[in-house]
């Protein structure tokens, strides 16, 4: 019966490692090294290598235009906002959970490990040299501060000794037992001891690592199709003989260690053509800094024990094995701009703009040569009438050329120049659209089309116009995020959960608070939002306000409460995150924070307070109210009384007086009635007695 399998010796899979590194690097160093080469050098603009002398030099930086115009617009997508991850709430009790590990994650990739710098290292090694790769891992790390005690007791020493951080260095104690010759006798002193000296603390700051490396020290099997199907993947690096020793690996291994200068001719020459200068031209005479070449393999096979294939990692170099272990994955991510179906491999944008940028070169050229030879034509001359020919060839501004001809023009005339072709400029036209067409980034999303700003065309519809023009850098972006950058926030909290052992203070809606990994559960659902283009996300934003200003000022009866704080504050964050305001917990507070929420029963107390105060007070302003009524009534017949009396006084005094004036008529009647008839008795007695007669006398 014939094996397949069988274990392998040191030797044994030192050699199959090497076999495979050699595959890798034949593939990485043909047509793809050639390809990335090629990038480097366009996008530095290095000369073309098809010059003539004495003709333009000039070199189109199609490929530098094309890169850095769709880098700005990854990079502002993915640096505006710094949540572009999130993870989803496994339920409803799960969203502070879910919330507390994105936090996490972005604290990890954006602060600790300068996540901008990492995503435009990607993607500018993606965009012009095809591939960007990055390795994960956790790194185990110290730091060691030196520190002086003085005059500390027992207990304080004790716990220095049983720190794990802590190495004492040197200590002196004073005080203790001893005993003291007296006249008496001998006398046992006992004072505290006290203890002074010097310690060594190790401060742990050890962290998840994101480390972008090169290209071309990325090195796959022909054969793959990703990095987690595939069954090889090494990263090759240059370290120095003090770094491997500093990790515990003996003297006598490092000495044997050497460098590798199999992979000279590959991708890097082009990126360290900008200078000419390249790492492996360095030599130290120092042995303890002389570097060597170390690779970090992962390869897969079967093991029979477990009926599986499985990842043996291996620190290596070409013939010394360094270390080996089985592990569960690759620590690798890798993105590329234009993905090829079943092929690791795909292109570079540097790849579709080169013939662009050489074609460009070339009419460029052709148009500064022509305007060079119409500012310095040629001449033809009968050189037999010219005393000094040189004249002709030092063709200085207002120099004098001196002939024997009365006729100079019959002498010397310049050649003439054929006309530039019009067709020229419109083909460079036409090739600068076609740039636009393969890149997705047109002029006018660079802010180079000033036909664009006219009074013709609105903001908005400009706008629309390079919102169009993004759709396919937008895609790029959907793929940038979806198959490399949300797997690799996974893989850092994944880490971060199993490794971290250190609390952290996480700023969430505005507030500090604390979060431990450790105390985290693993998640693999997360969602990525990259579909809006910073215009749109504004757009969106104030969309939204105005939403919330319609609902909160005029607020619709047909709701029936479907807009309550909660739906409040998840559209007023949204806008906020729109607008790339990182903070927006300082402006508005979270409906479910605890603490609003005391604050909350703290107003809704005081306004039951108040409404019942208020009830009181109606109630008391009712009473006083009927009081006043009943005192009002009152004093209104108290005044229709009085009135009532004094119009019958009134009535009374007028009859008085009416009764007492026709009194006194009828007794000024009565008395002109005696008087009269008194006076007819003085008469009548007058004639009988003929005399005068006064009957009141």
């Amino acid at each position: 019966m014939t094996t397949i399998t069988k274990p392998l010796t040191e030797d044994e899979l030192l050699s199959t490692l090497e076999r495979n590194i050699d595959q890798a690097d034949t593939y990485t160093n043909s047509e793809i090294g050639e390809q990335r080469d090629k990038g480097y050098r366009y996008y530095y603009g290095n000369p073309l290598g098809n010059e003539r002398e004495g003709r333009s030099q000039h070199v189109s930086m199609d490929v530098f235009d094309g890169c850095e115009a769709v880098k700005a617009v990854l990079m502002e997508t993915f640096s505006a906002n710094q949540e572009v991850c999130v993870f989803d709430p496994i339920d409803p009790q799960d969203l502070a959970g879910a919330k507390s590990a994105t936090a996490l994650v972005n604290w990890i990739f954006y602060k600790q490990n300068d996540g901008n710098r990492i995503i435009h290292d990607v993607l500018h090694d993606a965009l012009v040299a095809k591939t960007g790769v990055v390795k994960r891992y956790w790194k185990d790390d110290y730091e060691y501060q030196e520190e002086t005690f003085e005059g500390i007791g027992d207990d304080e020493l004790a716990m220095m000794v049983n720190d794990p951080m802590v190495e004492l260095n040197e200590i002196q104690s004073m005080g203790g037992q001893s005993e003291i010759e007296t006249p008496n006798g001998t006398v046992t002193d006992i004072t505290p001891q006290m203890h002074t000296g010097s310690l060594l603390r190790r401060i742990n700051t050890s962290k998840v690592c994101v480390e972008v490396i090169e290209p071309e020290n990325f090195l796959i099997s022909p054969r793959a199709k990703d990095i987690k199907t595939a069954d090889f993947v090494s990263h090759r690096t240059s370290r120095t003989r003090g770094e491997i020793l500093a990790e515990g690996i003996s003297q006598d291994i490092v000495a044997r260690l050497d460098d590798d200068k199999t992979f000279e001719e590959d991708g890097s020459i082009g990126r360290d053509s900008i200078d000419q200068f390249r790492h492996d031209d360095m030599n130290d005479d120092d042995r303890d800094r002389e570097y060597v070449t170390i690779y970090e393999s992962y390869l897969k096979k079967y093991d029979p024990a477990l009926n599986a294939c499985v990842i043996i990692k291996c620190i290596h170099s070409r013939k010394i094995m360094l270390d080996q272990e089985a592990v569960s994955e690759m620590p690798f991510q890798a993105f590329t701009p234009f993905p090829l179906p079943h092929r690791f491999h795909g292109m570079s944008l540097a790849d579709v703009l080169c013939d662009l940028q050489k074609t460009q070169s070339s009419l460029k050229r052709s148009v500064i040569d022509h305007v060079f030879s119409t500012n310095t034509s040629r001449y033809v001359a009968n050189l037999s009438l010219v005393k000094n020919p040189r004249d002709l060839l030092d063709n200085r501004v207002g120099a004098v050329i001196d002939v024997n001809s009365p006729q100079p023009d019959a002498v010397i005339r310049p050649l003439p120049i054929p006309q530039m072709n019009q067709g020229v400029y419109q083909a460079i036209e036409n090739f600068e659209q076609e740039k636009e067409q393969r890149s997705g980034s047109s002029r006018m999303s660079r802010g180079m089309d000033n036909s664009a700003v006219s009074k013709q065309n609105s903001s908005d519809l400009i706008t629309t116009f390079m919102n169009a023009s993004n759709r396919r850098i937008m895609v790029m972006a959907r793929h940038f995020a979806e198959s490399f950058l949300k797997p690799l926030m996974i893989d850092v909290y994944r880490i971060a959960i199993e490794y971290e052992s250190q609390e952290k203070m996480m700023q969430l809606d505005g507030q500090f608070v604390p979060i431990d990994p450790k105390m985290m559960k693993d998640r693999t659902e997360m969602t990525v939002s990259v579909a809006l283009t910073p215009d749109e996300k504004k757009q969106e934003a104030q969309l939204l306000l105005s939403m919330d200003g319609q609902f909160a000022m005029q607020p619709d009866p047909t709701l029936g409460g479907l807009y309550s704080q909660n739906q409040r504050y998840a559209l007023l964050a949204r806008a906020y995150e729109l607008l790339g305001i990182k903070e927006g917990g300082m402006f508005i507070q979270n409906p479910q924070d605890p603490m609003f929420q005391q604050q909350m029963q703290m107003q809704q107390q005081q306004m039951e307070e108040e409404q019942a105060e208020q009830k009181q007070q109606t109630v008391f302003q009712a009473g006083m109210t009927a009081r006043q009524v009943a005192v009002m009534e009152g004093q209104l017949e108290l005044e229709i009384t009085k009135e009532a009396n004094r119009f019958l006084m009134e009535t009374q005094k007028q009859t008085h007086t009416e009764e007492q004036e026709e009194t006194e008529l009828l007794l000024k009647a009565e008395f002109q009635q005696h008087k009269m008839e008194v006076d007819e008795k003085e008469l009548e007695l007058e004639e009988q007695q003929k005399r005068p007669v006064s009957v009141n006398n």
